[in-house]
């Protein structure tokens, strides 16, 4: 009612305000719902955008006031931009950016800051607000605290990335078979290992049965549906598996099945690994232990057999000179010795299979000494082989017998000529080669580094897939009965393995055959063969030598050839005797010492304990098996002269003059 006076009297007017109270109490119930909702609700002008200054806070509610520790008077008129800091993303402000420009509405995740400096993530809901005439004049915020979602997140996202890492490392690949679902869940690993992309549409057992090997599909097939039917608790089982490229990996999978309360399988929870290089490596080392233990037994059974063949070639050579008059029994004598030499080298293969042959390694290019042996390889096969030896540019230097490498190889050309009856090729090349990390870890007993390469090639029938892990195995062989020893090829590899290196071979039947020794590269400035230039003319002298041998039969056979040489001789069975002639007879020039002696005094101590009473004393080892005493590394301890049982009459004689004649 309003009432005013006039001049007639008295004016009333009436104005209903039944709606505008109703519309005051509805504002004062919206800013009371508003102020006391959890959702933190931030108003801003829409202008400027630009500047510092920024569009200014006009309203926030209680639950901004909680959130933030902030209070209204102190927030009312700034920039909401005071809120962020260090770990607000660009990104998203950004994207807030564009959509106030545009005018429209945008969701958004961003890490603002407490008054305390406290970081807490928001989900922003942001409208624009228009006034009568169209005009955006505001903008509303409605903003959720979602710091402990965001958490539960980062834990998840961790535990997924720590999970990932682990079967990385692992080198496994995870699966989960979804049962109810017919679904089925792969780590990353099935790419990274096997190079397969999943199909997520093709179902389980059609995509693992598509790469499992025929031969192993029925028996793993039947172990998973006892695992999921309750037969078995958990499954463990090998079985071939296809790669991406074709390729067969050997694969170990363990796996267990979740199941409810009424023992319903509902899940299965497994891993598979490839085993291949692994298995590999296993099945190498069980072949080289097997090849050491063989090669322990030839080695103790070397040194006997070597002192019987000394005196067996001795006596024949002494028989066939004496029956010269007799020729049918002369030729008796000359097989007895053509045996004797053929036990040598049989002894002398076994020894160097074993890696108990004293090697006496040079420093080498293997260019010319190798380049030296064509002469020889094109006597010793026939004429409808070619033969090629290519020696690269640059060839670095190695240390090795060269005696040993001229056997191999002429080994090698004997294997392939038997492998090209109708005439082939033989290349052998000679190049610097280098064997990573990554080689040797698939390795046994290879070390990464530099090395010299030897590459013989043939053209011949190849070696079946099933035969080429045994070629080096003592006497195994393919070849009929009576054409080889089966010593050959374990005789190389031994050889190389003592040396240090490293042998392979590649071949395709009907394709040929490739071996490939690698020897360590020396860094040593000198390389060159030392050859015996000795024309073994027999040649004794009247010098004093004392021989020491435990062996009643060679220690005779000894005596005799050197008293037949001129020489004036000592005998001892043990060292304890030995040093007691060396003290009686202080004129000995020479001590011939067996190595291997019971008793224990060696020939090594022996000479040892000689040389601390006679520095003047020449010594001479011999032995049909070293053990350590003088062989260290496979090769030669410095200063030692040896002479390897059994030998010759004329061997015994040119060594004992080359030590007598030696200047100190």
């Amino acid at each position: 009612v309003d009432a005013s006076p006039t001049p007639e009297g008295l004016a009333i007017y009436f104005r209903d305000v039944t709606e505008q109270r109703a519309r005051d109490e509805e504002l004062r119930l919206l800013q009371a719902a508003v102020s006391h909702q959890s959702d933190v609700l931030l108003i801003t002008e829409a202008e400027p955008l630009d500047g510092p200054e920024g569009p200014k806070i006009v309203y926030v509610n209680n639950a901004f006031e909680k959130l933030t520790g902030y209070s209204r008077e102190e927030v009312i008129g700034q920039c909401p931009r005071f809120l962020q800091g260090p770990k607000t993303e660009r990104a998203e402000l950004d994207k807030i950016r564009r959509a106030m420009e545009e005018q429209q509405p945008v969701r958004a995740e961003i890490i603002n800051y407490t008054k305390s400096g406290q970081e807490y993530w928001l989900e922003l809901d942001i409208v624009p607000i228009s006034n009568k005439v169209g005009l955006v004049t505001h903008f509303v915020s409605v903003q959720r605290n979602i710091s402990e979602r965001k958490q539960v997140e980062q834990v998840l996202w961790a535990n997924e990335e720590r999970f990932r890492l682990m079967a990385n490392a692992t080198g496994s690949i995870i699966w989960e078979f979804d049962i109810a679902n017919n679904s089925q869940w792969w780590s990353e690993g099935l790419k990274e290992v096997f190079g397969h992309e999943m199909d997520r549409n093709e179902s389980p057992p059609t995509f693992w049965l598509s790469h499992a090997h025929p031969d192993d599909k029925v028996q793993s097939s039947k172990a998973f549906d006892q695992l999921v039917s309750g037969q078995k608790n958990k499954l463990y089982q090998r079985y071939r598996f296809q790669r991406a490229d074709g390729s067969w990996a050997r694969v170990e999978e363990h796996a267990l099945v979740l199941r409810d309360e009424d023992g319903v399988a509902l899940r299965v929870l497994g891993s598979m690994t490839d085993v291949s290089q692994r298995l590999e490596l296993e099945e190498r080392l069980q072949q080289s232990q097997k090849m050491e233990a063989v090669g322990q037994l030839t080695g103790g059974v070397a040194h006997d057999f070597n002192n019987l063949l000394t005196i067996m070639m001795g006596n024949a050579e002494i028989l066939s000179e004496e029956l010269s008059a007799q020729p049918d029994l002369q030729e008796l004598a000359a097989m007895t010795l053509r045996a004797a030499d053929r036990g040598a080298e049989l002894t002398s293969r076994l020894l160097a299979f074993s890696r108990k042959q004293p090697l006496e390694p040079q420093v080498l290019n293997l260019g010319p000494l190798i380049q030296g042996m064509e002469t020889l390889l094109r006597r010793t096969l026939p004429e409808n082989v070619d033969i090629e030896v290519i020696c690269s540019g640059g060839l670095w230097k190695t240390e090795a017998d060269p005696g040993q490498i001229e056997a191999a190889l002429l080994n090698l050309a004997l294997n392939a000529r038997d492998a090209m009856p109708n005439g082939g090729s033989l290349t052998i090349e000679m190049s610097n080669a280098w064997l990573d990390d990554d080689y040797v870890a698939k390795e046994l007993d290879v070390k990464a580094g530099q090395y010299v390469m030897i590459v013989v090639t043939d053209t011949g029938h190849g070696i079946a897939p099933d035969v080429v892990g045994h070629i080096f195995e003592p006497f195994f062989t393919t070849k009929e009965p009576g054409l080889g020893s089966g010593l050959g090829l374990s005789m190389i590899y031994g050889f190389i393995k003592q040396s240090g290196g490293h042998i392979r071979v590649y071949s395709e039947q009907d394709e040929g055959t490739t071996f490939r020794l690698y020897l360590r590269r020396s860094q040593a400035k000198d390389a060159q063969v030392q050859i015996d230039s000795s024309n073994r003319k027999i040649v004794g002298g009247n010098d004093m030598i004392l021989v020491v041998e435990d062996d009643t039969l060679v220690r005779d056979y000894v005596i005799i050839q050197l008293k037949g040489l001129g020489y004036r001789v000592f005998e001892a069975p043990n060292g304890s005797e030995a040093l007691v002639l060396l003290d009686q007879n202080p004129a000995i020039n020479l001590l011939f010492t067996d190595v291997v002696m019971p008793g224990g005094m060696g020939g090594r101590e022996l000479a040892d304990a000689a040389l601390a009473v006679r520095p003047d004393l020449k010594v001479l080892f011999t032995s049909g098996y070293t053990e350590n005493s003088i062989v260290h590394n496979g090769r030669l301890d410095a200063g030692i002269d040896l002479l390897s049982k059994p030998y010759r009459r004329d061997q015994l004689a040119t060594k004992i003059r080359k030590v007598l004649d030696e200047t100190p």
